[in-house]
């Protein structure tokens, strides 16, 4: 037992002695390991300088790109700030640092990415401590068309390398003399159409010319105009209108064919404009026939070529007014001129003109209108509509023509005149003793206009 406690007594003065001299000896230190830790460091702190003079001369270089568009101009509230401050799902349309799924290759290098999160720091701290300052938003400017849209593809511009020309020497023309021609403006418009159709024909029998029946016939029509319009004020109209149209007719034994439709008027319109719609207007027109018509199985001779003759004269205003494919015209005159004239003196009772007489002379109130309506792209409306009274008589008279267009050459009408004229006691209808009067027919032919 004595022998142990003096050995463990030896052991642990043998391992104090031991452990005292390895505390005296000098410490050694791995220098390799530390200078590797040290290079390490200083390689990151100079990674870090490099980064931040890359940010700094991007945003030097940021005071010259158009992406700072939203801080230089007037204050705009943009959706587009607001989505992506407030965290909403944003798809960056022109950054080349996204793949094909949509994600960020290198969040720190996306410059477009980052420049816009700047300014929306700056546009957000505008919004919520001075908001007077906002002026509109962004779908107010899109509304007016005002904000370009990004464009998604790449414009590629095609460059193509040609000779160089010879450019021409001018010189040896510096002498030679140049004569200055200054030609005066067309302000004249012509235009017309002509028309052969073959028709269905109606009259009433108290009809103010040919009294025909309802029968099958060949009409001729030929329409033309010459407007001058000066673009000062002054305009000239000058219109023609002309139907002749024939049929054969087997009760009548002395004469083979007659008319069935005779026409011929011309009107002539002088206005100087007063306001936009309004002019001052000097408007005359006559209406006459071109043949003669005979009564049936005679030789009497019932109207012809300026028997009768009717012409108006009225000086007053016009209104015009034009909406989409509707134009109207409206003449007004407070006092107008009414003539009615008949060239074969023995004819003056039928028309309403006193025995031996020639003419008579009314003056009272006129109204011409006209107007023209593109119902559909094939069918078109022309009508007009006279009316003049000098309160002991009154004539009304409403056409109305309806074209449908097949083709460039081909079109049918329908035409529907009622008339009102109670000039004569030869105007008034036989079976209900009344002034009114009505002539319609509908048409197929062919069309040409120039």
């Amino acid at each position: 037992m004595r022998n142990r406690v003096l050995f463990l007594i030896l052991l642990l003065g043998v391992g104090s002695q031991v452990f005292s001299r390895e505390r005296r000896k000098p410490s050694v230190v791995d220098t390799l390991a530390q200078q590797a830790i040290v290079d390490k460091y200083l390689a990151r702190l100079n990674m870090l300088k490099m980064e931040y003079n890359s940010a700094k001369n991007r945003a030097m270089s940021g005071l010259f790109s158009p992406y700072y568009y939203k801080i230089m101009t007037p204050a705009v509230v943009y959706k587009s700030s607001l989505e992506r401050v407030m965290q909403i799902h944003w798809h960056p349309q022109l950054s080349r640092y996204y793949n094909s799924l949509g994600k960020l290759r290198y969040n720190y290098s996306d410059s477009i990415l980052l420049l816009n999160q700047e300014m929306d720091k700056y546009l957000l701290s505008l919004y919520v401590d001075k908001p007077w300052l906002v002026s509109t938003t962004e779908n107010l400017l899109k509304a007016e068309g005002t904000i370009r849209e990004d464009v998604t593809h790449e414009i590629v511009h095609e460059v193509k390398l040609t000779d160089q020309t010879e450019v021409p020497d001018f010189v040896s023309d510096l002498n030679q003399e140049v004569d200055v021609v200054a030609r005066k403006p067309n302000f004249w418009k012509v235009n017309g159409s002509g028309s052969l159709q073959f028709y269905q024909y109606y009259n009433t029998k108290n009809w103010y010319k040919d009294r025909t029946d309802n029968y099958y016939n060949m009409l001729a029509l030929v329409n033309m105009s010459a407007v001058y319009n000066n673009k000062q004020g002054f305009n000239w109209e000058t219109r023609m209108d002309a139907r002749l149209g024939f049929r054969p007719y087997p009760n009548d034994k002395k004469h083979e064919f007659k008319t069935s439709d005779d026409q011929l008027r011309i009107n002539t319109k002088i206005g100087y404009r007063a306001t936009e719609h309004w002019n001052y207007n000097f408007f005359m027109e006559g209406t006459t026939q071109m043949l003669k018509h005979f009564y049936d199985n005679s030789d009497a001779v019932q109207s012809d070529f300026l028997t009768p003759l009717t012409c108006v004269v009225s000086l007053g205003m016009e209104y015009k007014w034009t909406y989409k494919s509707f134009n109207l015209s409206v003449s007004l005159s407070p006092v107008a001129y009414n003539l009615k004239y008949v060239d074969r003196i023995s004819l003056a009772t039928a028309h309403g003109i006193e025995e031996g007489r020639k003419t008579y002379h009314k003056f009272g109130p006129f109204v011409n209108i006209n107007y023209t309506w593109n119902l559909w792209d094939n069918i078109s409306w022309t009508s007009r509509i006279y009316w003049f009274s000098d309160l002991s008589l009154t004539q009304i008279e409403w056409e109305n023509t309806f074209n449908f267009t097949v083709n460039k050459y081909i079109n049918a009408k329908l035409y529907l005149y009622p008339r009102f004229d109670d000039s004569s006691l030869g105007y008034k209808s036989p079976q209900n003793g009344r002034y009114f009067m009505f002539k319609q027919w509908f048409s197929l032919g062919m069309n040409y206009s120039f």
